[in-house]
């Protein structure tokens, strides 16, 4: 064999061994190359029938008081695709049963973890157990705009957090009872709470614009007299989106009342009729924040989101 034919062999050779050595790195230990982030242990079943009384809530995760663990109790597909892909239900497209089957979901989530590492951790559970098949598109959706009035913003700028919020009052839900118009009274340090008393809304709050801006569709149906029943909150939530460019967060307590608004629409959607209209009650949530807070609600707008399609999803989940 010429020289220069087995040094091109040795070569191949020596290349072959480190090719080999890569791929043994990605396996070693018996794990996989795939680093995708998961849960360390779920469980995902069918939910039985659900009790009067009981508490439904999802609760845990990054960022709240139990970030090891997930618990979401009767949870339909669609709200366990909306945590996921951070969408609201109505950016999900699929079968209607998304909607309307539930499922009682709990995993320990690694420590640590960061929220978007959350989000793909779940994203994971969903293809796994579900064998979720989606795709991704966009649509116009209206919304709000809220933005600083001409005179500029009346909220005072939140002093520094100083730790963990104050520990709440044995048997008292963190209120220190409550004032003479039915409001909770908070201890210092547990400033972010909407409560609701004689036909009033008041929000004591710490909290930056882009989380006003995320709960103010909430709000807005309230002053509307749309959804003060069970399950009001649900669909057909104006969307809000802080064009304020105002940084940091804020101290501040709004007041409104509830079915105050006028008649509104935003987009194309028809406006929304005020059954419970009664100006005694206190100013709707379009002049309380104006007046109180320097801010406006700009109507007209729209924003292209994101639209989550699901091709294909099991309704019986693969077993624990």
């Amino acid at each position: 064999m010429r020289k220069g034919a087995s040094e091109r062999d040795m070569i191949r050779a020596m290349m072959g061994t480190i090719l080999a050595g890569w791929m043994a790195l990605g396996s070693a230990n018996g794990q996989p190359a795939d680093t995708h982030p998961a849960f360390e242990v779920a469980s995902v079943k069918v939910a039985g029938q659900p009790m009067f009384g009981v508490d439904y809530q999802r609760r845990g995760g990054p960022g709240t008081d139990d970030p090891g663990q997930l618990t979401y109790p009767q949870a339909p597909l669609s709200g366990l695709l909306a945590v996921a892909y951070g969408v609201r239900p109505d950016q999900i497209s699929g079968p209607d049963w998304l909607n309307t089957e539930r499922y009682d979901v709990v995993a320990k989530v690694p420590p640590n973890a960061t929220k978007d590492q959350f989000d793909l951790m779940l994203q994971d559970l969903l293809a796994k157990r579900f064998h979720v098949v989606l795709h991704h598109e966009t649509k116009d959706f209206p919304v709000y705009w809220l933005v600083v009035v001409n005179g500029g913003p009346k909220m005072k700028p939140a002093p520094p957090d100083s730790g963990a919020l104050a520990a709440a009052p044995a048997g008292a839900a963190g209120w220190l009872g409550t004032d003479k118009n039915g409001f909770p009274v908070l201890p210092p340090g547990r400033a972010h709470i909407f409560s609701s008393s004689n036909g009033m809304v008041r929000g004591t709050c710490r909290m930056t614009m882009a989380e006003l801006a995320a709960i103010l569709g909430f709000e807005v149906n309230l002053s509307n007299g749309v959804g003060m029943g069970l399950g009001g909150r649900g669909a057909g939530i104006p969307r809000v989106i802080d064009k304020t460019g105002l940084s940091g967060k804020f101290d501040f307590t709004l007041e409104f009342g509830f079915g105050t608004a006028p008649a509104v629409s935003i987009g194309d959607e028809p406006p929304v009729a005020n059954a419970a209209s009664d100006p005694g009650r206190g100013p709707s949530i379009f002049t309380a924040l104006e007046k109180q807070l320097g801010l406006k609600l700009e109507g007209g707008r729209t924003a292209r989101l994101d639209m989550v399609v699901v091709d294909h999803a099991d309704k019986v989940p693969t077993p624990n």
